[in-house]
């Protein structure tokens, strides 16, 4: 699968279709049974272009975070929302129902609610666990937030927690 100008930093996978990040500031998609491309999401609006580092999916949901800071979110390939969270990259992004996780250069895991009515979609700031040490990954599974640190750790958090 070719398609990116630069490095591809990050994949996704769901409902059959391959989502890959690049430095080129684009999501490329691609049907995985023959590995055909499907469409290409960009924010084509002036200085919105930097490294992708992180991609989530979820139903019809695209989540990415950015070098810049900056958290897009794509609905049916539609940008609906971008906004730059933090003055630093955020290396890691996911998306679990309508909860959202990020944790970046900011030493800190930020949960946020989507909230979506018919027009426009709102991240509401829920919850931050502050961190000893940059956050570079971030895996839910089993109720369970799932955190990889720069200082070589790996931290679980149990959802009622």
């Amino acid at each position: 699968m070719i398609g990116h100008k630069s490095t591809v930093s990050c994949l996704a996978v769901a409902s059959g279709i391959l989502y890959s990040g690049s430095w080129d500031g684009s999501i490329r998609s691609w049907w995985l049974t023959d590995h055909s491309p499907l469409s290409v999401l960009e924010d084509d609006a002036p200085g919105s272009i930097a490294p992708v580092l992180s991609i989530s999916t979820e139903a019809n949901f695209v989540v990415s975070s950015y070098e810049n800071g900056c958290l897009k979110i794509w609905k049916d390939d539609v940008l609906v929302k971008s906004e730059k969270l933090q003055n630093a990259s955020i290396y890691a992004v996911k998306l679990n129902g309508k909860w959202l996780y990020t944790g970046g250069m900011n030493k800190a895991i930020n949960i946020q609610e989507l909230l979506e009515d018919k027009s426009e979609l709102e991240i509401r700031d829920v919850a931050s666990i502050s961190c000893d040490s940059i956050v570079t990954s971030i895996l839910y599974w089993d109720e369970k937030l799932i955190v990889g640190l720069s200082n070589r750790e790996i931290k679980v958090y149990d959802k009622g927690s």
